[in-house]
């Protein structure tokens, strides 16, 4: 009995059993975007990734990484309010590209009173035809 008690006196004191405390994760309505076949003369593709903030503190975005020169991100750069939503655009440059596009968009962000980061991964796709 002791044992559980400690336990549970852990937990609580970790904050993994605070009631009522929604975690910083920002909800994205799709975090994959299929842009399916365009021309390589197609000078660029652009799409918003429109996410909320339901977590009971400001949010930041960190960094957003796409991997490559040919995927530019765009994202707020101050702290989304709590319920709050906000939209990360990238621009993919396809001039010069060809065949299948599978990209990974890496969204690292965190909580006001958050000790760490989270992760999310973003993905779009397509074919560059010649």
């Amino acid at each position: 009995m002791t044992r559980i008690l400690l336990i549970l006196l852990a937990l609580l004191c970790t904050g993994t059993l605070s009631a009522g405390h929604k975690t910083a994760k920002l909800q994205f309505q799709s975090t994959v975007f299929d842009f399916g076949s365009i021309s390589a003369d197609t000078e660029k593709v652009v799409h918003d990734y429109v996410f909320i903030n339901p977590a009971d503190e400001p949010v930041a975005i960190l960094s957003v990484s796409t991997g490559c020169g040919c995927a530019r991100p765009e994202y707020p750069v101050e702290p989304i309010a709590p319920g709050a939503s906000g939209k990360i655009t990238i621009t993919y440059l396809v001039k010069g590209q060809a065949g299948e596009v599978n990209r990974d968009i890496k969204v690292r962000y965190r909580g006001a009173t958050a000790s760490s980061s989270e992760r999310t991964t973003l993905r779009f796709r397509g074919v560059i035809t010649p």
